[in-house]
């Protein structure tokens, strides 16, 4: 593709090298798909610089409720389709798809508490979830020669799950929590430089051909 007269800058990132960087972000920083109210809820990894602690959820009646929240590594795919996608999902020109797992578990707590230390009793329960999500590559904070991508998570579909209406109520709350993740994620335009020069973006971010394409000036 021809850049015009004022875009003289392209920079291409494929869907293999985002993947690496997402994979190289998440094992680093594990503590941005791990939370937890409380060590009693989960305890692998036991470090806590693993965990993003969260608060409990306040209830009448109770000491809050306690959960953790445990993400796979997501797998990124840009348009078109190479991974096949679940029914209604499909992945549009400029989408691409994330493929992660999600592991709810709750402390199931029987009886009443009577801890003097103040700690959660009771049983961690845990289902394990299947999503694939569609969203957009979208600039922030942009500025001349600075600024980032995000992934905006859109929709999100999963797998197996019955009747409907329960997997409508699980969809709208890993959608909620993946665009908490990937909001905190992001693809500096300094990660993009041309030789000496940065990126100011006049076009993009554009999702095709397998690719993050953007278009703009160097500065």
């Amino acid at each position: 593709m021809s850049l015009t007269e004022a875009e003289n800058v392209f920079a291409g990132v494929h869907e293999a090298g985002l993947n690496d960087l997402l994979t190289a972000v998440f094992t680093t920083r594990p503590r941005l798909l791990n939370y937890r109210t409380s060590p009693a809820v989960a305890n692998v990894p036991s470090a806590a610089s693993s965990w993003t602690a969260v608060p409990p959820i306040a209830f009448p009646g109770t000491a809050g409720i306690h959960y953790a929240v445990r993400f796979g590594i997501p797998v990124v795919d840009i348009h078109p389709d190479t991974t096949g996608m679940p029914h209604p999902l499909v992945l549009g020109v400029g989408q691409v798809s994330v493929r992660t797992t999600v592991e709810l578990i709750l402390l199931c707590q029987r009886g009443r508490k009577d801890d003097p230390d103040q700690r959660p009793i009771g049983t961690p329960i845990a289902t394990r979830l299947e999503a694939v999500a569609l969203g957009r590559m979208v600039p922030v904070a942009v500025t001349p020669g600075t600024g980032s991508v995000v992934i905006d998570v859109q929709q999100v579909e999963l797998v197996d799950i019955t009747p409907d209406d329960l997997e409508s109520v699980l969809e709208c709350l890993v959608l909620t929590l993946l665009r908490a993740v990937f909001g905190s994620v992001s693809l500096p335009f300094s990660a993009l430089r041309v030789g000496a020069f940065s990126l100011t973006l006049l076009r993009g971010p554009e999702a095709e051909d397998d690719q993050l394409k953007l278009y703009g000036a160097a500065v």
